[in-house]
């Protein structure tokens, strides 16, 4: 190495920065990241996923820090799925999104925590990217999973990490409008193309503060990290709040355009590892 890339603390983003575009973990990355972990480089990773999927997705990497779930509304330790950290929507908060997806007829997808077990709830599946969703977590046995008969009564007296919806994309932009009008300053809402299933955009409703950027300054205070410069990695707008506060930025070649125009650094895509190779500097992990 010439430079000081793997200095400091690196978080990274996982579908479109670390994993492939079929949502999987390559051998040279899994073993690429366990030689920056050995080589004491502290690192973890801020997702939209959950701890559930992390846990699966990252099979084999030894993180010890701990992760960003859900954009940020949980920081958890991820080999005991312990919050460490909550920023979630409070029942009336979760009944007003639930109000607003049911006048623009959006099914929705709860994401609760009791203070002891998580669930994610879902209706009938009544759209295509609700089914996929659905099935990608069956496929790798989510422990959280079920159905709910009544989903006003699934966010009464809990606590809400997200509430989900899927609109085709022709439909995202105006029903964000709907939902920031109807819940205004008590709860954030982000809109994403679905990359796995195109045509459709995924909606999520979270607390204002379960967002990257938040959570990023978080847990490098909760590590005692925050005395090392901050590197981030990612490629969709959900990125971004973190991007806004990191001291380095780095994007893959398929990042969205208005995050690559952020970033400190652009490397190969993620199909080619770019990410994991930047860090190693073309090297083969040891």
């Amino acid at each position: 190495m010439t430079d000081d890339r793997r200095l400091g603390l690196h978080i990274f983003d996982l579908d479109g920065t670390l994993l492939r575009s079929d949502a999987t973990l390559s051998g040279y990355a899994r073993d690429g990241l366990n030689a920056l972990l050995d080589a004491g480089t502290p690192l973890t990773v801020a997702s939209a996923r959950s701890a559930v999927a992390i846990r699966t997705l990252l099979a084999g990497v030894r993180l010890t820090l701990p992760v960003i779930e859900l954009n940020g509304a949980f920081l958890t330790d991820l080999a005991s799925g312990r919050h460490l950290t909550h920023r979630t929507l409070d029942p009336a908060t979760a009944t007003s999104a639930l109000d607003a997806l049911a006048r623009l007829a959006a099914e929705p997808v709860l994401t609760t925590w009791d203070g002891t077990t998580d669930r994610v709830l879902h209706g009938p599946c009544g759209n295509p990217a609700l089914d996929w969703y659905v099935a990608e977590k069956r496929a790798y046995g989510d422990p959280r999973l079920g159905a709910y008969e009544d989903p006003y009564a699934e966010v009464t007296g809990t606590h809400t990490a997200a509430v989900i919806a899927f609109v085709p994309d022709e439909h995202a932009k105006a029903a964000v409008t709907v939902l920031e009008e109807a819940l205004g300053d008590a709860a954030g809402v982000q809109a994403a193309a679905n990359r796995y299933v195109p045509g459709w955009t995924e909606i999520q409703i979270a607390h204002p503060q379960a967002e990257k950027g938040f959570a990023v300054r978080q847990l490098a205070q909760t590590a005692g990290l925050g005395h090392l410069r901050l590197t981030v990695y990612g490629d969709h707008l959900n990125d971004l709040p973190m991007f806004a506060v990191a001291d380095r930025t780095v994007a893959p070649a398929n990042a969205h355009p208005d995050v690559s125009d952020r970033a400190d650094v652009v490397t190969a895509a993620n199909d080619e590892d770019g990410i994991i190779r930047y860090l190693l500097d073309g090297a083969q992990p040891c």
